[in-house]
């Protein structure tokens, strides 16, 4: 991955070659209010502070040259745009007097600013150096009372932020970057303080030790020192993997020259602002691999390249990314020639303050690979839509995420393995074990059922309950099936020619769209009339139509076993749904035992009888196939829609 990332730095430098603005580290900004960069001058002649706020914009981090902190943890800080207005009213200045040559120009306004706008409270301990020097808060017309160095510094910065609040009417936590200033020109403006700053991330070649970069394969200076990467490439924190256990050795394991070096740390900088995503609630970080040197395409800008990339990687999280992308098509430029020859790489990661754990990594994925899963996502899309009506039937992958069922503690999703095992087979065209995701949608129609909300990461509904959340999940289920089956990416779960003896072709059609054989058909049947059975319960104990009633005004619920049916539960089941179709009465007053019901309870049977001296389904896949057929016919009485012909004349 190193090699790849080297290549990304190349790549932008060779359009950008700015490495201050190579490393800018990007912010994300919020899209229901606005935010601000301060911009914090400290003007000499006037002796007063001037406070500028600029709104925050996708650029601003790079325009003001944003790169994090100093390196190091517990470093001094000097940069010149930072989060933590701290350090301005104490380190900062201080700081670059020590590493600013005495004979540059500006040196001189650096000290000036350090005697007219800071206090000496002097040192109690040498720990305490960042804290000698205060800001003085009688520029915010305020005066201060603490003795106390870092408390001094606390109060300075309340001062400020009620400065901030009362005389520009803006909220600090509405601050994103603070830049400094002095005499009207920006630190990180000034050529000298960007030599400053390539010093200190070059300071691991200081020792000028020569010989070949294992990533150019070149002549330069060398260094095994990788702390200062964002990314872990090998073991470097280990001393028993240093050759001949010493520390100086590490570039005995991998000597990088200093150019491959700063390629490195701009491609790291590159991909956290360019391919840094999510999907859903996890972090991943998109790395492309480029089969060809796009340095050679002249008519291929970069940064454009990497949009598209990004784009695409979009459609297959969520399909309104797609249908955006159609519509600027005209706009667009034509990639699909050299989409042939570019990889992806997936990391999913969690964060963990200053380090980076990899929960899965996802390597050479085509990029025509995502076209193709676009379009069997848009296709079961299309499915949904044709035959269950108003409803989301995005099959994209942030949606997918509450499909599979993951506990949850303390806000902390620690079964996040269960969804990256999908986003796997789906990305990698890895086969998926049939028999576990019919497990994860037992747990999810569980979920619903008994409202365990607060145990998994799929949220209670403000706006349905939990009967309509059950349906609707579990025809997204079937979707889901049916795209993986389509992909060829579940172990099994085919199905067999069937002929079926029923005149409502909404239904056949859709049993044959889904590819069920005998059995899976018999079972998805009895699902329907449970559907209108409980749909009958819910009128009856409810008194009115309540389309948003809870699985507790529904009886027959209760009646299948959510862990698992048999085949002997199943026989029982079905002369049970029989008798309640002769007990329940529709809102008519007529029992539910009309034409219509009594064709498909016999096409039922007659499916049932045919499979069960073969039976092949396992106990889940026998709940799983009664709720799809639940799932179906509910969804058709909340709509209203397509009522086939008999059902029709029943009802007159």
């Amino acid at each position: 991955m190193i090699k790849t990332v080297y290549e990304l730095g190349s790549y932008y430098l060779a359009e950008h070659p700015s490495i201050l603005e190579g490393l800018a580290v990007p912010i994300s900004l919020s899209k229901e209010k606005e935010q601000y960069l301060v911009v914090i001058d400290l003007d000499t002649n006037k002796k007063k502070i001037v406070v500028t706020p600029y709104q925050m914009s996708s650029k601003t981090y790079s325009d003001y040259r944003y790169i994090g902190a100093a390196d190091g943890a517990a470093s001094p800080q000097w940069y010149g745009t930072v989060r933590n207005i701290d350090y301005f009213f104490s380190q900062t200045i201080p700081n670059l007097l020590e590493r600013w040559e005495k004979e540059d120009p500006f040196y001189q306004d650096l000290e000036g600013a350090r005697k007219i706008f800071f206090e000496d409270l002097g040192l109690k301990k040498s720990s305490e150096k960042r804290y000698q020097f205060i800001l003085n808060p009688q520029f915010f017309n305020a005066n201060r009372t603490e003795k106390d160095n870092k408390k001094a510094l606390k109060e300075v910065t309340k001062y400020f932020e009620k400065c901030l609040k009362e005389e520009i009417q803006i909220n600090p936590k509405d601050v994103l970057l603070y830049s400094l200033a002095i005499n009207g020109k920006l630190i990180v403006s000034i050529p000298k303080y960007e030599e400053l700053v390539l010093q200190e991330k070059f300071n691991v070649f200081d020792n000028q030790n020569s010989g070949i970069c294992a990533i150019t394969n070149k002549t330069d200076l060398i260094t095994g020192e990788t702390t200062k990467f964002k990314f872990n490439y090998y073991i470097n924190d280990k001393i028993n993997f240093a050759s001949d256990i010493d520390k100086k050795n590490y570039v005995k394991n991998m000597a990088i020259g200093q150019d491959a070096y700063k390629k490195i740390l701009v491609g790291e900088t590159y991909i956290l602002r360019k391919f840094n995503t999510r999907f859903n609630t996890l972090p991943c970080i998109v790395v492309p691999e480029f089969l060809f040197d796009i340095n050679t395409q002249e008519d291929i800008p970069f940064e454009e390249f990497s949009d598209h990339i990004m784009d695409l990687v979009y459609t297959v999280q969520t399909l309104k990314a797609f249908e955006k992308l159609e519509d600027e098509a005209l706009n667009y430029r034509d990639y699909s020639g050299i989409d042939n020859h570019v990889s992806l790489n997936f990391l999913f990661y969690t964060k963990a303050q200053a380090s980076m754990k990899v929960n899965k990594y996802l390597a050479n994925i085509p990029v025509n690979h995502l076209k193709h899963l676009q379009r069997a996502m848009l296709d079961v899309q299309k499915t949904g839509n044709d035959y269950f009506g108003n409803g989301n039937w995005d099959m994209g992958l942030n949606q997918l995420y509450y499909l599979i069922p993951m506990k949850v503690q303390n806000m902390d999703n620690f079964e996040k393995r269960k969804i990256l095992l999908l986003y796997e087979s789906l990305l990698s065209k890895k086969v998926l074990s049939y028999d576990w995701l019919i497990q994860q949608f037992l747990t999810l129609a569980k979920t619903h059922m008994f409202e365990q909300y607060s145990l998994y990461q799929i949220g209670r509904s403000n706006q349905f309950s939990n009967d309509v959340q059950l349906v609707f999940d579990l025809l997204r289920a079937q979707l889901l099936l049916k795209m993986l089956r389509g992909l060829n990416l579940i172990s099994k779960g085919g199905s067999s020619s069937v002929e079926y003896q029923l005149e409502d072709e909404n239904l056949v059609n859709y049993m044959k769209e889904m590819s069920f054989n005998h059995a899976q058909s018999s079972l998805f049947l009895l699902g329907v009339l449970i559907a209108k059975i409980g749909v009958a319960q819910k009128l009856k104990h409810q008194g009115i139509t309540n389309e948003n009633a809870g699985t507790s005004n529904k009886p027959i619920l209760n009646k299948i076993n959510f862990h698992g049916m048999n085949k002997m539960k199943l026989q029982m089941l079905s002369v049970e749904v029989f008798e309640k179709l002769r007990q329940v009465k529709s809102k008519d007053g007529r029992t539910l035992l009309n034409t219509y019901n009594e064709m498909i309870f016999a096409e039922h049977k007659r499916l049932l009888d045919k499979s069960l001296g073969n039976w092949k389904l396992s106990d889940r896949e026998n709940v799983f196939y009664i709720l799809s057929g639940y799932a179906f016919g509910t969804k058709r009485s909340l709509t209203g829609k397509k009522k086939s012909e008999e059902e029709e004349k029943d009802s007159e």
